[in-house]
């Protein structure tokens, strides 16, 4: 490696990880010194005759050195002075041979990892066994759900081709012991981090977006929703708790970004959507339906005062363990895409994400104690009894929560802030950026089209049938997609292509090729394209239709369908409340007028969805269709 590629920030070798030279002995500990002294001399800058003639260093080798020193560790550092001591790996075994059945026991290093390298699939079973608690560790430190995974992959294994001649089919035990072995360090992987508080540990939170904290709350508030049943008749009721989930910048106390949720849980779906809208800038209402609700003067958000940090990113993000948050598809695409690193707390510990608990208590005190209709802090509490007391047809909806929501945060960022020595939010914030050195990362701008990529991914395999005249698609979650470019390209059906999903808005989803390439946004087909829907709004739908309670076909709209049978379901239930209220969610954040799955609209004409515009890619060899 030649001095020149060596960053910047990695020629000090005294920055890098050390060795305890004393635990060496004889002639490792000879040729350690050697070595430690002969990169030494090469970052300072000195000749390779010299080096090599001083310390008996070639010049090759000492190149060699020095990109071993460089490369990373499997800790998260890099290898450093570790790299130099003789006979360690500075890299992960990698078997080349390929793993055929031996005579005697032994020779079957690497063999897992091949197979693992050949059908990458393998991993992904693997990972979802992880996420559905079916596969983990006891109590006891022994694994739980080895034997069902094992079998996955066998058939797995069988499916993709593999014969009685591959591994792991051509062994006894089928790669039970490297499978246990392998699962057991991915399950020790997922051990939350507990790192010591350090006396510079505010070091790391006197800039802006270096640490931001994320959580989900409960608001103690009850929600009326209001329909029109099948007489007419306008009802209100009742609907079950809501969650709000926040990012807020430790240093400055600004919220960044928040999802409001009206569902008993949420999941991580939404903890996406709430990280989607910390990235994007958001500026102040200019109309409100309550009268008299206003902004205090200097109130507003980021993009109000400093409209450069739009997109910023940050470089820590600090979640607890809900189990929302721990899923192993949340944070991956996340820190990939905002280039951060995750911090997750320990369990039932919230002073570890102080800030966010103290934003969390003043919202309670500032917005949901002040409203008609709220629950209190406690059963005992004398607000909450007077709240629960109130008639249904006096609380608060949905709409007005969401502007109440609204104004909170940005009088919130207005307010003077004790641990901001009196200074609020927003002056923080613009002190700060205007006088610290290090300018404050903001999103690429070719990347903040693309924040459906924050979405978990999946790998949909493409339908179709060109003997049958069935144009290609994908199915997800009980519907088929397709746009123009995807239905002239049959050259695709029975391949895999990468689909992210809108959780807010299931009527598009945004398709890639398995290389990456774009193919655009698809449409959803048939009936589900009318009606503005979310995820849980289709997922409790599509369960409606397997329980055998709703029934629809082809172009019948299923939100519609959904609604009425709403209508008709006798009232008064929480749940059904819940319900309902997502229905009026999923149509008041409609572009259009609300379509008829609304069910405090009558008679309204239905909205239908247009197909969006799509752009032409080059798709290769494959096939297109004619006209």
């Amino acid at each position: 490696m030649r001095r020149g590629d060596i960053p910047e920030a990695l020629e000090d070798p005294s920055l890098w990880p050390t060795v305890d030279v004393t635990a060496l002995t004889g002639e490792r500990q000879d040729i350690y010194q050697r070595r430690e002294l002969a990169v030494c001399a090469y970052l300072r800058g000195e000749a390779r005759a010299d080096i090599e003639h001083r310390f008996g260093v070639s010049r090759a080798s000492l190149a060699r050195l020095v990109a071993r020193c460089l490369s990373p560790h499997q800790d998260g550092r890099i290898q450093g002075l570790r790299a130099l001591i003789p006979h360690t790996r500075a890299k992960e075994y990698q078997r080349v041979k390929p793993a055929t059945r031996m005579p005697s026991q032994g020779g079957m290093a690497g063999a897992l990892g091949q197979l693992f390298e050949r059908l990458p699939q393998l991993v992904g079973i693997i990972e979802r066994q992880i996420s559905s608690s079916a596969l983990g560790l006891s109590k006891n430190n022994r694994i739980y759900g080895l034997l069902d995974v094992q079998s996955k992959i066998i058939a797995a294994c069988r499916e993709a081709g593999l014969t009685a001649q591959d591994y792991p089919l051509n062994h006894d035990e089928m790669g039970y012991r490297s499978i246990a072995y392998w699962i057991r360090n991915r399950l020790e992987q997922r051990i939350p981090l507990r790192l010591p508080l350090q006396d510079d540990s505010w070091d790391t939170t006197i800039r802006p977006y270096s640490v931001v904290e994320l959580d989900g709350h409960k608001l103690d508030l009850r929600v009326r929703v209001r329909y029109i049943d099948s007489t007419g008749v306008s009802v209100d009721i009742e609907s079950e708790r809501l969650f709000v989930i926040t990012l807020i910048d430790v240093c400055t106390r600004i919220v960044l970004g928040w999802q409001l949720v009206p569902a008993p849980e949420y999941d991580h779906h939404d903890v996406l959507c709430a990280i989607q809208d910390a990235l994007r800038p958001r500026l102040k209402r200019q109309e409100f339906s309550i009268p008299g609700l206003a902004y205090r003067p200097g109130a507003g958000f980021v993009a109000d005062v400093l409209p450069e940090l739009n997109y910023a990113c940050w470089d820590v993000l600090k979640v607890d363990n809900a189990a929302s948050h721990l899923t192993e598809d949340t944070f991956e695409p996340i820190c990939r895409f905002v280039r951060c690193r995750l911090e997750a707390g320990p369990i039932g510990e919230p002073t570890s994400r102080p800030f966010i608990e103290r934003f969390f208590g003043t919202l309670t005190n500032r917005m949901s104690r002040k409203v008609t209709g709220t629950t209190g802090r406690s059963p005992d509490d004398p607000l909450g009894k007077q709240g629960r007391a109130i008639p249904v047809p006096l609380l608060i909806t949905l709409p007005e929560l969401e502007e109440l929501l609204d104004v909170s945060i940005a009088n919130y960022h207005a307010a003077a802030h004790s641990g901001l020595n009196g200074r609020s939010p927003l002056e923080a914030l613009q002190l700060a950026a205007a006088n610290h050195a290090t300018p404050i990362r903001t999103l690429a701008p070719l990347l903040r089209g693309r924040l459906h990529q924050l979405q978990s991914v999946h790998l949909s395999t493409v339908r179709g049938s060109a003997a049958s005249g069935v144009a290609p698609y994908v199915s997800l979650y009980g519907a088929r997609y397709s746009n123009e470019v995807l239905q002239r390209t049959s050259g695709l059906i029975g391949q895999k292509i990468r689909v992210y999903i809108q959780p807010n808005d299931m009527r598009t989803i945004w398709a890639y090729l398995s290389n990456g390439a774009d193919l655009g946004q698809l449409s959803v087909l048939d009936g589900w394209r009318y009606s503005r829907h979310t995820l849980k709004l289709r997922k409790r739908i599509l369960r409606e239709r397997r329980l055998g309670r709703l029934k629809f076909v082809g172009e019948q709209d299923p939100v519609v369908l959904f609604a009425e049978a709403q209508r008709r379901a006798a009232r008064g239930s929480r749940k059904r409340g819940t319900v309902v209220l997502q229905l009026d969610a999923a149509s008041m954040n409609a572009e259009n007028t609300p379509s008829p799955s609304s069910p405090f609209k009558d008679k309204v004409p239905i909205a239908r969805a247009t197909s969006p515009t799509t752009a032409f890619v080059d798709l290769g060899d494959l096939k297109m269709q004619n006209n």
